[in-house]
């Protein structure tokens, strides 16, 4: 039974609208997406069950953004496929067909990725994860290939740092071993996969946890993290030094980070909110000493490192949710890097505390915790005499700009923190001031 893809296309917009805001990786309620537009059906595999590659144009606070999904069509579900996964029934002269998403089933996902590999990894697909604008498939043979969900043109910076890096023999990173690409437009990319590799943020938050069940001092606990927070810090200069060196640097302007920062203000917040906030970042940008720009992470925080028998290394480049790849490939502060991991562990720290009870002697003791993890990542990042020149004269310039960054992950974190996603948010003014008057802390 021979099928037109772009036959279908009319049938599977309707209901798309529907679906597609009940993904996991779509990072948009439905009341924000205004109309969907199929861009065209493109084949993967032409016999039954139909794969096709299928980018949309989406309108998200009116705003265009082009999407990517594999479809399959067929005529049944093959039972593998959760009902999440199903988008609809459509006609066809042949009788109705079934359209879902492929990579849910394993034999469809195995499919594309043999495509995209094009013979650089095994196919076998294990398991995949979702994360916003973005789904990794587990490959077998310790590889893994990651889709962006949200196309964009240029190279993406998970490949294009990536790669330079790797070329110019840093270790702590994950060179792409396949690249899919059409035109100008990076859309999928294998790697090897970590193996028996343990996150950051899962280390951290067994070492907090620990802590606290024992009421001890950091020192004392047998998951002390200042050895490897130490290390950490190490290579993320080392990666800030070789980055520097591979891509250049630009020299840095308070307007310059004032408009990455407003750009990358997330689009639920009210106007007045915005404002208030973009006021604050203008206030606190506004200096002289802020050291040089170079191609940074974008993206950095305890959940995009891990730790590996060799050591540290840095996934998801210029993966932030709520920014694009064009303003993820303009230089910035090697210190808003610093600022996702400090920000980060403050987090864990938090969260850890909030799980185990907040009386006195846990307050302090998280506290301590913190404060040794920060001292190690700190001091291990600036034992490299090179990176110094990438930085802030003064210490208090340092630490200002590290407030700046922090404050912004801050911002982040709370309107992802709110459940209500339908409407703008407006931040109540009690909380906005709380993060605008934050003390800035020394870090240096």
């Amino acid at each position: 039974m021979a099928i037109d893809p772009n036959a279908l296309i009319p049938e599977l917009t309707g209901h798309l609208l529907e679906w597609l805001p009940r993904q996991p990786w779509f990072d948009a309620s439905a009341d924000e997406v205004s109309s969907i537009s199929v861009i065209r059906l493109e084949l993967i595999r032409s016999e039954w069950p139909l794969v096709m590659w299928a980018p949309y144009e989406v309108y998200i606070d009116g705003a265009p953004v082009i999407v990517q999904t594999v479809l399959a069509v067929a005529p049944h579900v093959p039972d593998a496929v959760p009902n999440s996964a199903i988008i609809g029934e459509l006609s066809t002269p042949a009788g109705p067909v079934m359209a879902f998403d492929a990579l849910d089933d394993p034999e469809l996902a195995t499919v594309f990725a043999t495509h995209v590999a094009a013979g650089a990894s095994p196919s076998t697909v294990k398991s995949l994860a979702h994360e916003p604008w973005g789904t990794t498939l587990e490959l077998g043979d310790q590889w893994e290939l990651t889709i962006y969900r949200r196309v964009e043109s240029g190279a993406h910076p998970d490949v294009e740092l990536t790669r330079g890096l790797a070329e110019a023999g840093c270790a702590s990173v994950r060179p792409p071993a396949a690249v899919w690409r059409k035109n100008f437009y990076d859309l999928a990319v294998v790697r090897r996969s970590l193996r028996r590799a343990v996150t950051g943020e899962a280390l951290l938050a067994e070492s907090v946890r620990e802590l606290l069940a024992r009421r001890c001092q950091p020192r004392e606990s047998p998951l002390d993290v200042g050895s490897t927070m130490t290390d950490l810090g190490r290579t993320l200069a080392d990666i800030h030094v070789q980055s520097a060196a591979t891509f250049g640097v630009t020299e840095s302007t308070g307007d310059a980070l004032i408009e990455q920062l407003t750009f990358r203000l997330p689009r639920h917040l009210a106007e007045a909110s915005a404002n208030r906030i973009a006021a604050t970042y203008r206030r606190l940008a506004l200096a002289d000493d802020l050291g040089v720009f170079i191609r940074v992470h974008g993206n950095l925080s305890p959940t995009s490192i891990a730790r590996s028998r060799q050591g540290w290394v840095l996934s998801r480049f210029g993966c932030d949710p709520e920014s694009f790849a064009m303003y993820e490939r303009v230089p910035s502060s090697p210190l808003s890097d610093v600022a996702g991991l400090l920000h980060g562990i403050g987090v864990i720290g938090a969260t850890a505390l909030a799980e185990s009870g907040t009386d006195t002697e846990l307050s302090v003791l998280a506290e301590a915790w913190e404060e040794r993890a920060v001292d190690a990542l700190v001091g291990g990042y600036t034992s490299n005499d090179a990176v110094h020149r990438l930085l802030p004269v003064e210490r208090v310039s340092r630490d200002a700009l590290l407030a700046l960054f922090e404050l912004e992950r801050s911002v982040r974190r709370m309107v992802r923190s709110t459940k209500e996603r339908s409407a703008l948010l407006s931040i109540p003014v009690e909380d906005l001031d709380q993060l605008n008057t934050a003390e800035v802390r020394a870090r240096w």
